[in-house]
């Protein structure tokens, strides 16, 4: 039987909150992960229930690393939407039910006295890859996640630059198609386009007008939750739909890379995301051709688009990173 060794002060608790997935993670002062855990995200649940699911995951990191609760001497969050960092608040996701949400009233009877800390889950996924990661050494990055829906985040001289309302970078908020576009409404964003649900929702279409496609259950049902891993498998089998979704969500990811290029020409841009993991380098040679095709002004210097190379634990390292600081 595994024994407990000294109590080690100082670690950090990483929580990275996505659309579909909660993973936590235990990292000590060198940035190496002792411990995980992870659970469903409880989508259509509300306050109490996520608050159960962030202790439930937090606890089964520690378990993995044979620490306890009174070890941790930091949490970080990585959150999806609009977060109040101040405050710790999450105030809406599009992928959640829960508004206003605190992560430090929720965290407080389970780790009592440890300092809560909260941003964005991109942004602090983008700083881990900035500093560990396929940024590393790159003064300027871009991160473009696709996931459940689009985040992103903007990195100037390794750090983040959140802008005057402290959410810039939310490259899924880029407008990408003006006949839906429609204000304070998500139709027409490149989310609406690009996102795992865009996708599941282009597919149903597809299905819904007669087209064959081996996703029709899972995007069908009233429980419609496609995973990445069938995405993946019907777009590697050639299915009709599947291909057509994904083609359109590259070419909106690559257009909107070219506009940023314009805007910024920044170093790097890193790709990354339960979408763009799952369909791999299809995809990503996909949205390269895009960004490429439409990129401007590239005679001094071309536009750099690279897979994000901490996988799953991008998050956590990220938001332990935010603990740490």
């Amino acid at each position: 039987m595994a024994t407990r060794e000294a109590r080690r002060p100082g670690l950090r608790l990483g929580i990275d909150l996505g659309g579909t997935k909660l993973l936590a993670g235990v990292v000590d002062a060198g940035g190496e992960v002792l411990g995980t855990g992870k659970l469903k995200t409880p989508f259509g649940g509300g306050a109490a229930d996520l608050a159960a699911v962030l202790v439930a995951a937090a606890d089964a990191a520690l378990a993995g690393a044979e620490r306890g609760r009174e070890d941790v001497s930091a949490v970080g969050v990585a959150a999806p939407g609009v977060v109040d960092v101040e405050r710790g608040v999450l105030l809406r996701a599009n992928n959640l039910a829960v508004k206003s949400f605190s992560f430090p009233k929720a965290l407080a009877k389970a780790f009592p006295g440890a300092g809560v800390s909260v941003e964005n889950d991109v942004r602090l996924a983008a700083l881990a890859e900035a500093r560990l990661g396929a940024g590393r050494g790159a003064r300027s990055v871009v991160a473009v996640w696709v996931g459940t829906g689009v985040g992103g985040a903007v990195l100037l001289d390794g750090e983040l630059w959140t802008g005057r309302n402290r959410n810039a970078g939310e490259i899924g908020q880029v407008l990408v198609d003006r006949r839906d576009a429609r204000p304070g409404e998500p139709d027409g964003t490149l989310e609406s386009v690009a996102g795992k649900n865009a996708i599941a929702r282009f597919v149903a279409r597809r299905v819904e007008r007669g087209e064959a496609s081996v996703l029709a259950k899972a995007v069908t049902r009233k429980d419609a939750r496609l995973s990445g891993k069938e995405l993946a498998a019907a777009f590697a089998g050639g299915d009709g739909p599947a291909c057509k979704a994904v083609e359109r969500s590259a070419k909106a990811v690559g257009m909107t890379m070219a506009s940023v290029f314009a805007l910024l020409s920044p170093d790097l841009f890193v790709l990354g995301g339960g979408v763009a993991e799952a369909l791999g380098a299809p995809y990503l040679a996909e949205v390269r051709k895009w960004a490429r095709a439409f990129a401007f002004s590239t005679e001094l210097g071309s536009i750099q688009v690279a897979p994000a190379a901490l996988g799953d634990h991008a998050g956590l390292l990220g938001a332990a990173l935010l603990a740490s600081s």
